[in-house]
């Protein structure tokens, strides 16, 4: 009696066998068995080769049916129907299907699915086999993407801090090279004095420090659009279409937090900065990066912690020196200069160069016999003319030093009038520089409410009165209203 599967449709291998010895080609029964077991032998090892893939097999008839391509385990199970319910995945799998059967073409995509409250990664591949059937390879991802990720958070991150590396941080910006439908700003920081720390205390130490002005960067920058450590001491901030007074308030407010720090520990250090801006010009990272590490120069020139402040101290004692009335002056007039500036709400590198005018401004003083400069009477017309040289001597000493070079024309015009009556190149109004403008009123209030070897100072009323008199013809008149206001606030 013949024996035939359950459905009717495959004979058993019994009953082919039985077939064969009721057939009269009884030769052709060896070989019939033979076929079979190398039929069986193949799927054995079909089967054995499925089981050993880690990957998930399914398979597809043309209208779109996605069935399990060989028996499941229970995990494999579980992500079938992960697949098949997922909306998004089923779809996509059913758009790519298509594309395989008419384009006969091999296709893949990525994908990512929740299993038991863990994010997985797989990549699907589908391929059209012989039968017109598309096999769909999905494989588990989610190691070599863990493996790549960590690899390139190693590649595009300072270990020390977690925060991009140089490397990553250019590279995030250049992004935006050459555009001028946007703008940047860009904020470098350098940690004054690590190396004394390094130095002093160990290198243990001086990781703490960088580790706290970091974690500080991160939370008061954190609206910014890129930050890194692009240096072993300096960190970079970028902003995509910056709000420059925002900027300027949130260095202050690193600054202010690292003060606050400092007053629990046997040290202290600070931070400089310099801020750059793209305004509205094509995007150039080489030059955002020069005006911006110019601009933190010129504020670490400030700072009494800073090493590069040396130059600095040497010039000013050689000219309180050369002229005591510049004691206590330079001081006074910062004070106000950052007063105004501050109320202009001008840019922190323009508030910077003020003030390292204010110390500066009459450097070329130091040139001017001492018989002229402190002579107690007023100046002859030939002696005034030779004080008048103290602009253009300034200049000159200035140019040829790197860390005065940024002042060294504010210093040559900071005796130029509104109404262009000043000296040495007789500009006038808004022509001359805004910092000149400012240094003009501040110097010629703190020299008149100050003693001078000519004549005594003049009370506060009497110096106000004066620099009403002058306003509009020596002093810029916007410019004395506002420091009119803030005097009266004092």
């Amino acid at each position: 009696m013949k024996k035939y599967s359950k459905n009717n449709d495959m004979p058993t291998r019994e009953a082919i066998i039985g077939l064969g010895e009721s057939s009269v080609r009884k030769n052709y029964y060896p070989e019939l068995q033979e076929k079979i077991y190398t039929l069986e032998k193949m799927s054995s090892r079909n089967n054995t080769l499925i089981m050993a893939i880690p990957d998930l097999l399914l398979v597809s008839d043309t209208n779109g049916y996605i069935s399990p391509f060989a028996t499941s385990s229970r995990e494999e199970a579980t992500l079938v129907l992960s697949v098949i319910r997922e909306e998004y995945i089923h779809s996509k799998l059913k758009t790519e299907i298509e594309e395989v059967l008419n384009t006969q073409e091999p296709r893949s995509f990525d994908f990512e699915l929740n299993l038991s409250g863990e994010n997985k990664f797989f990549e699907a591949r589908l391929h059209l086999t012989e039968l017109n059937e598309v096999l769909i390879i999905i494989r588990d991802m989610s190691e070599r993407i863990s493996l790549e990720n960590k690899l390139r958070y190693m590649a595009e991150r300072d270990y020390q801090t977690g925060l991009r590396n140089r490397m990553k941080f250019e590279l995030s910006i250049r992004q935006y090279e050459k555009r001028n439908d946007i703008s940047i700003g860009l904020i470098l920081f350098d940690i004054d004095g690590l190396k004394g720390i390094n130095d002093t205390l160990g290198h243990y130490e001086g990781d703490k420090v960088i580790k706290v002005v970091s974690e500080n960067i991160e939370k008061i920058f954190a609206q910014a659009d890129f930050i890194a450590r692009v240096g072993g001491n300096e960190f970079g901030i970028a902003y995509i279409n910056p709000r420059p007074r925002i900027m300027d308030e949130k260095c202050y407010e690193l600054q202010k937090a690292l003060e606050l720090y400092n007053k629990d520990k046997s040290y202290s250090f600070t931070v400089s900065f310099g801020i750059s801006y793209s305004d509205g010009n094509p995007i150039n990272l080489d030059e955002l990066y020069q005006i911006a590490d110019h601009n933190l120069y010129k504020n670490k020139m400030l700072k009494e912690t800073s090493s590069k402040s040396a130059l600095v101290r040497t010039l000013m004692n050689a000219l309180e020196a050369k002229d005591y009335l510049t004691e206590g002056h330079a001081e006074r007039m910062t004070e106000n200069a950052i007063k105004l500036g501050e109320h202009l709400k001008l840019e922190t590198h323009t508030i910077d160069q003020i003030t390292l005018l204010t110390k500066f401004h009459d450097i070329g003083k130091v040139g001017i016999p001492d018989d002229i400069l402190k002579k107690p009477g007023a100046l002859d017309e030939k002696e005034w003319k030779i004080m008048k040289t103290h602009t253009t001597i300034g200049q000159r000493i200035s140019s040829v030093s790197a860390e005065l070079k940024p002042i060294s024309d504010l210093i040559l015009l900071h005796h130029e009038k509104w109404d262009g009556s000043g000296y040495p190149m007789g500009l006038s109004g808004e022509a001359i520089p805004i910092e000149c403008r400012i240094l003009a009123l501040v110097d010629a209030f703190d020299a008149m409410t100050n003693d001078r070897p000519y004549r005594k100072a003049l009370s506060f009323k009497e110096a106000i009165s004066e620099i009403i008199k002058c306003k509009g013809s020596h002093f810029d008149p916007e410019l004395v209203d506002i420091f009119l206001e803030i005097l009266s606030n004092k």
